[in-house]
């Protein structure tokens, strides 16, 4: 049954069946089996080769990572450029995944388990938001690189937990329980997963200590008894990010919420154009202002109608997701309308922002989970 890829090499894997559209959690699973080189007794760099292995192969920057059998799993697989990892004892059946004749990997729920081995605490979260939501990062370049979304769930919460709650005693267990009282499933995208990560964490952790929050929730927006809606009627808004003390909420609006370059390109062309294709031009740009517009109109019968169920969803930017400074103060006015409308104490989370160093750790969570950070600058990052 060819080789079992584990740790950072499942992690890449994952991602690339899922920027292929693949939903883990129907794939096939089979038992952990001894790893077997395609021929002769011993893997070599040839059963690594191209027209052989879908996978990327081992190298001295991007060492292969594989798990085996606990007896005698290690013997025939003696290369410089392969990590080899034993399974634990008590490993849950369902543990790998069949991908194909020459290769398995570990399930979402056991690669989170050995991430915590080798993740910061915020790094960890930040994974299971990915694993547990429907983007995916890229394998290549998991910070800088493109984000893919609309992509099933490779796990949930709920099965993360049922998974650790089977074992005891194993390395990482420990953390990995930690993280996941501060992740939540249904992230859509990567900056909805940090503002999880970063409102979720503790402030002894770099966090701002206000979870557990809930992402995406459905707000009815009409009345849903009635048997025909209106038409354009929209029935129910998504919240990006909820908080649990009180009906205060987030939506993010990243650089393509508004596509303000395809203005600004559009505007070009009617200027660079010949005469006889300006008028095709200027429909054109008409076009792309209305959508525009129509976008921005959305976004404030958005924000009336959460307001009218006694929401109030903050919009927040990229600027603020990227300065400390600004999602300081952005917090201050959620916990203040928290405590000025709906009578909420937040003197405790106010406590936590006060606290100067807790703002330093909080600028290096951030600066670590957002591209341009530290975090993801080698390929091995998350």
């Amino acid at each position: 049954m060819g080789i079992t890829l584990s740790n950072l090499s499942a992690l890449d894997t994952l991602r690339k069946l899922r920027f292929d559209g693949s939903n883990v959690q129907k794939m096939d699973t089979i038992p952990l089996l001894p790893p077997s080189p395609t021929s002769g007794k011993r893997w070599t760099t040839g059963d690594f080769l191209p027209s052989v292995w879908a996978w990327d192969p081992p190298s001295k920057s991007n060492p292969l990572h594989i798990i085996v059998p606990a007896q005698g799993g290690r013997r025939n697989v003696r290369m410089s450029n392969v990590v080899v990892h034993e399974q634990f004892c008590n490993m849950p059946a369902q543990s790998i995944i069949w991908l194909n004749e020459r290769s398995s990997m570990v399930c979402p729920e056991l690669l989170f388990l050995q991430m915590a081995c080798s993740f910061t605490l915020p790094r960890l979260v930040m994974l299971g938001y990915e694993l547990c939501g429907h983007f995916s990062r890229s394998p290549s370049a998991p910070l800088e690189g493109p984000v893919i979304t609309d992509v099933p769930a490779a796990t949930t919460t709920e099965r993360l937990a049922d998974y650790l709650g089977m074992l005891r005693h194993v390395p990482g267990i420990g953390k990995a329980r930690k993280a996941l009282n501060y992740i939540a499933d249904h992230a859509l995208s990567a900056p909805e997963a940090v503002l999880g990560t970063i409102y979720s964490l503790p402030p002894l952790e770099g966090g701002y200590g206000m979870g557990p929050v809930t992402l995406n929730e459905r707000v009815p927006t009409s009345d849903e008894t009635q048997e025909e809606p209106k038409a354009n009627d929209v029935q129910a808004r998504y919240p990006d990010l909820s908080f649990p003390f009180a009906p205060v909420g987030i939506n993010y609006d990243g650089d393509e919420h508004l596509d303000l370059d395809a203005v600004v390109h559009a505007a070009q062309k009617v200027l660079l154009v010949t005469e006889d294709l300006r008028e095709s031009a200027q429909n054109e740009l008409l076009e792309i202002l209305q959508d525009v517009r129509a976008k921005v109109v959305d976004d404030n019968v958005r924000n009336r109608q959460l307001a009218s169920r006694g929401r109030v969803v903050f919009p927040v930017t990229k600027e603020d997701l990227y300065n400390t400074t600004a999602l300081d103060r952005l917090t201050r006015q959620i916990l203040n309308c928290a405590h000025a409308v709906f009578g909420t104490d937040v003197s405790a989370y106010e406590r936590a922002l006060d606290n100067t160093k807790a703002v330093r750790e909080r600028d290096d969570i951030l600066a670590s989970l957002t591209p341009g950070g530290a975090w993801g600058a080698s390929h091995g990052s998350a």
